[in-house]
């Protein structure tokens, strides 16, 4: 809207006169065209000034409405953001977080270190063992058993490190050894990542000897006779892999300068890997390659498999099982969509479960799948990799009103 200034300028005095009357304004008299325009303005509510306004034609009854709206949103808004704290604020997650932020404020950083330091022995790690699974954690123990080398081939986002966790848990309670390290590959991984390395400082004061050196993840686990995974392990290169062939063949592995150690008993190296066309992968070498026994494929979960999984990881909000099989059929369709090179994984669907979930609270009013259409589509937009020369936001839109629907 124009300024009011200009809008009552385009009045008469007696026009002015007339409305200061109308509404009762005195000390009018004697004064200026300006002067009377600056009196009403200052004395009148804005939706007084509207009405004048639009009495004499000065505005249309339109852009008053459309202002009103305008503002009555904001307020909506802030009200809206007020309501999801408070909200919020009643959740068992926010409790807990409010609980925790009072105790760390009170306490220093070395403190809070050696509290939320992870143990040997880790909090008991839920999974759901059915289908796939429960075929590739009976693997894993035979493998065991047969003192033979088990790698996990699947795409990311399935659950194969947490997989692979749980079995490790499951033989520490079975065996009383908690021993179980792990370590992501990339490019940067080196040799001295697993073996270990030694310190400057107090290798020039005592040497080389074992007081100066800092055991790695895999010489740990050789050593205590653990779980050792190697996650991810085609993204290292063909040096560092290289390296995992005598613990591998021989369950042995030579330190530098203080001798070769051989495995203790127990000792069980598990491997996991991604499909080998996805980018930032390299080929497995054929020497490696040969000394893993084993080979657990792993896909995306069956329907009920992957709707138990994603409940399962939403313990805060829950949401109503028919929004739940609706998640399942957007991520399953990035699955199979011909435009896709990268569909959405498990962790997607546990992306939208939760932000259904916690907007599910702050409007308890509104439609469920007008709730779902927006997280899915900020989750999709980040979660999916489509073909060269296709819109991400195009796909996306795609498939939400293919399950969905447009209403």
């Amino acid at each position: 809207m124009q300024n009011p200034n200009i809008l009552l300028g385009k009045l008469t005095v007696k026009n002015l006169i007339e409305i200061c009357k109308n509404y009762k304004i005195e000390d009018y008299s004697g004064l200026r065209k300006k002067a009377i325009i600056d009196l009403i303005i200052e004395t009148l509510t804005e939706d007084e000034l509207n009405i004048i306004l639009e009495e004499n034609k000065l505005i249309d009854k339109k852009e008053i409405s459309k202002e009103r709206k305008v503002k009555n949103t904001n307020k909506d808004n802030i009200a809206d953001d007020e309501d999801l704290l408070n909200i919020l604020k009643e959740t068992t997650l926010f409790k807990q977080l409010m609980n925790e932020a009072q105790k760390q404020n009170e306490a220093d950083l070395k403190t809070l270190f050696e509290k939320n330091k992870v143990s040997d022995k880790e909090k008991k790690i839920e999974i759901v063992l059915s289908g796939q699974y429960k075929e590739a954690l009976d693997l894993l123990l035979e493998a065991d058993a047969s003192e033979l080398h088990p790698i996990l081939v699947g795409p990311p986002g399935i659950g194969k490190t947490t997989l692979c966790r749980y079995y490790a848990q499951m033989r520490s309670d079975l065996t009383g050894n908690h021993s179980f390290e792990w370590i992501t590959f990339d490019e940067s991984t080196k040799p001295a990542h697993l073996i270990g390395s030694f310190n400057p400082s107090i290798t020039i004061q005592k040497g080389f000897n074992f007081e100066s050196f800092n055991p790695g993840p895999l010489l740990k686990t050789m050593l205590k006779g653990g779980v050792f995974l190697a996650n991810e392990i085609n993204r290292a290169t063909e040096y560092t892999q290289n390296s995992l062939l005598e613990p591998l063949e021989e369950r042995t592995f030579a330190v530098p300068h203080l001798g070769r150690i051989k495995a203790s008993s127990g000792f069980f190296f598990i491997g996991s890997m991604n499909p080998s066309e996805l980018v930032g992968t390299h080929r497995l070498g054929e020497a490696l390659k040969d000394r893993f026994n084993v080979w657990i494929e792993l896909d995306y979960p069956e329907k009920q498999t992957e709707m138990k999984i994603i409940e399962q990881n939403n313990p805060h909000y829950k949401i109503d099982e028919s929004i739940l099989e609706k998640i399942y059929l957007i991520i399953n369709r990035t699955r199979n969509h011909h435009q896709i090179q990268i569909p959405a994984s498990l962790r997607s669907g546990i992306a939208m479960a939760r932000l259904s979930g916690l907007l599910k609270l702050k409007y308890p009013h509104q439609n469920p799948n007008q709730i779902l259409r927006k997280v899915a589509k900020n989750v999709l937009i980040g979660a999916i990799n489509p073909k060269p020369g296709v819109k991400v936001n195009d796909i996306a839109t795609n498939i939400i009103s293919q399950i969905i629907g447009t209403a």
